[in-house]
């Protein structure tokens, strides 16, 4: 049940808090630049909205990790699956892994707006985080043994619908 690797107990917070952290924080910064929002507001909504996830996420992630070790705790006998994962799981490791997720993933969108203003960060910003996604999925197949194209282009995908519907809605604010 439980893999050797320091990273396999938290692979789900890790995948789930950088493809939030990259996606949301894509969609928000792309749909600012898009409506010609100045640099200094795109940083600021972008780092506002990645602590706020972050800490949304990993409080979320927490409760959810300590409502199911409590939840298997009740009638041990008639609850066998999944038991095994949440008795070794830690609510607060697990909920630090997911904040740390969070904002890494945040900060890849964001991160071309320190280089290139408003609309011009708009195209490296969506090629940073699609390729960041893309290592992302890819990686994930060293845990799950499925083919790392396809896993890579799975979570990139869902990226770039993000970047999409940013790059409408601010559009409709420009």
């Amino acid at each position: 049940m439980h893999n050797k690797h320091p990273w396999s107990e938290n692979l789900r917070e890790v995948i789930f808090g950088v493809e939030d952290g990259a996606i949301g924080n894509l969609g928000l910064v792309i749909g600012m630049a898009q409506a010609l929002t100045p640099n200094n507001t795109i940083l600021l909504a972008g780092l506002a909205t990645m602590f706020a996830q972050a800490i949304s996420m990993s409080a979320g992630n927490y409760l959810s990790v300590k409502s199911e070790k409590e939840y298997f705790q009740v009638k041990k006998k008639s609850r066998s699956y999944g038991k095994g994962y949440a008795e070794h799981k830690s609510p607060v490791r697990s909920s630090l892994v997911m904040a740390i997720s969070v904002i890494l993933g945040a900060a890849i969108p964001l991160a071309a707006f320190l280089f290139w203003e408003s609309k011009q960060g708009i195209l490296p910003s969506v090629v940073i985080t699609l390729i960041g996604l893309f290592i992302l999925g890819a990686s994930k197949s060293k845990f799950t043994m499925k083919n790392w194209f396809r896993s890579g282009i799975e979570i990139t995908f869902v990226g770039f619908i993000a970047a999409i519907a940013g790059f409408i809605i601010g559009n409709l604010f420009a």
